[in-house]
């Protein structure tokens, strides 16, 4: 009998019918029984005769699965497999813990910290070679990408490396998958998985020279549900139905609450569901209180909302673009690596996920200009190392338990998120602070009795300035300079 690990990955790979076109033709799924559960599974086509099933077991026994199709030799196909315990660098995939915070399956603390490289498996190969290398030695958790090709100034105006669909008549004919194209998605989110980073799949974006953004609605649900076949079953895969959803050419052209709700009912596997908005106003937002959504996906760096925006969703937040670092005239575009920083830690401390971007050209990568945000390859700013540290500290801390308080200067009504001073606490046990400018004066309340530790950090040179012990009761200390956070725990 097969074993596979739990939340693992159970293929079943059938011969069947290669003529006419199978993509539309023929319907494949299976229902995988274990005591009193089962699950229908749907199967997609992938080429020359060949139908595959996947599933990812949620939990350990014996599973026992058989076919249907409207093909007879597709059909009433039976077997089993036993679901054994996962090995140590398994996890499961992420579930929503205390409304607002993500952990693994198994109860192992996950905290977020996200980058952006939107048509990295659309590249040349040896670029998402490179991008590969890149993630392995970066403090990057989760990965922001398309499925499909993006047509986008500052470099994007070239062609895949192969289309998603072939042509008919010189125009993508939706019909006909080139299924090279996805048997590489596959391997590039495989590969993401082995290195712990979660896949956040965008389905749909407007930045689009081969009309893959107005398929129509019988080819959108087509699209949307060989995704859920094709990939659901990897643990990492996250759901993101657009990437700015509101932008005029796609916002009533695809109907995005009928995906969301497809995508959550035929979804065996439940992965994470979000959308992501174009303009940083709230008009622009979709309703993420909306059933469908696991967690609110924004672009945004208005962390003094952060608060509102949680308790208005009561669910995960995710700042999913917050501005990337780099050098392109473009506002969005263009903080400096101090910059990109300081929203990593005025994000976390808002009970936010950040994620990064980075906008720099590196010529070295490709003789067309290749952008980490855009293509993939190598991160050229100065970022990352320092949200490595961050994302330590965050590691650290007993996340999960912790609330955010925003603290404005007296008497300034200013928009500027570097003017606040951020805290993030479990009251009595842990407290982090932040502030991005120097001059501020943090006051708590360290709750009971007996004496915490303080810890005073210059975050962009990434190291303790001091430390010392300090009495439980109200605390007061005035930063000195930039870029200061304070990390307050219980020792005794």
């Amino acid at each position: 009998m097969d074993k596979v690990e739990q939340w693992g990955f159970f293929e079943l790979e059938l011969k069947g019918p290669d003529s006419g076109n199978p993509y539309m033709e023929v319907e494949l799924d299976a229902k995988f029984t274990q005591q009193d559960q089962s699950f229908t599974v749907p199967g997609f086509y992938d080429g020359k005769g060949k139908y595959r099933i996947r599933f990812s077991p949620p939990v350990q026994g014996k599973w026992t699965f058989q076919t249907f199709s409207n093909r007879t030799e597709l059909s009433g196909i039976k077997g089993d497999f036993e679901c054994i315990a996962p090995k140590d660098n398994n996890h499961g995939p992420l579930t929503i813990v205390n409304d607002y915070y993500l952990q693994y399956a198994d109860g192992t603390p996950y905290y977020g910290v996200g980058t952006t490289a939107y048509q990295w498996t659309s590249v040349k190969q040896s670029i998402q070679e490179k991008t590969l290398k890149t993630l392995s030695s970066s403090p990057f958790n989760k990965i922001r990408m398309c499925v499909f090709p993006k047509w986008y100034i500052y470099g994007n105006e070239t062609q895949p490396w192969v289309l998603p669909y072939h042509l008919t008549d010189g125009l993508s004919d939706f019909t006909k998958p080139n299924y090279e194209f996805f048997q590489n998605l596959d391997n590039r989110i495989k590969q993401l998985l082995d290195m712990g980073i979660e896949a956040d799949l965008i389905l749909f974006h407007p930045y689009d020279n081969w009309g893959y953004s107005q398929m129509g609605e019988e080819f959108n649900k087509k699209y949307v549900r060989y995704m859920i076949a094709r990939l659901s079953a990897y643990r990492n895969v996250w759901w993101s139905l657009a990437n700015e959803w509101d932008v005029p050419e796609i916002k009533e052209s695809i109907d995005w609450q009928g995906l969301g709700e497809l995508i959550q009912r035929e979804d065996p596997h439940q992965r994470l569901r979000g959308i992501h908005n174009w303009y940083d106003t709230e008009d622009h937002f979709y309703d993420h209180t909306q059933q469908w959504i696991t967690h609110a996906s924004i672009q945004s760096a208005r962390f003094f909302q952060a608060i509102e925006w949680r308790n208005r969703y009561e669910k995960p937040l995710l700042f999913d673009e917050m501005k990337y670092e780099g050098d392109v005239p473009s506002g969005w575009g263009n903080l400096t690596a101090e910059e990109m920083t300081g929203y990593f830690w005025m994000a976390g401390l808002s009970g936010v996920y950040g994620t990064h971007g980075d906008t720099f050209q590196n010529v070295a990568d490709d003789k067309t200009e290749v952008r980490w945000w855009a293509k993939g390859g190598t991160i050229m700013g100065k970022s990352p190392e320092r949200i490595a540290f961050f994302r330590k500290i965050m590691e650290e801390a007993p996340v999960k338990e912790m609330k955010p308080t925003l603290i404005a200067p007296p008497g300034d009504v200013s928009v500027n998120v570097k003017k606040y001073i951020y805290i993030f606490s479990k009251p009595g046990d842990y407290h982090l602070a932040y502030t991005y400018e120097p001059g501020k004066n943090i006051e708590l309340h360290l709750e009971g009795e007996g004496n915490y530790k303080l810890e005073i950090i210059d975050t962009w040179k990434m190291t303790v300035v001091e430390e010392k012990i300090i009495p439980s009761g109200q605390f007061n200390f005035n930063t000195t300079f930039p870029y200061t956070a304070l990390r307050i725990f219980k020792i005794d």
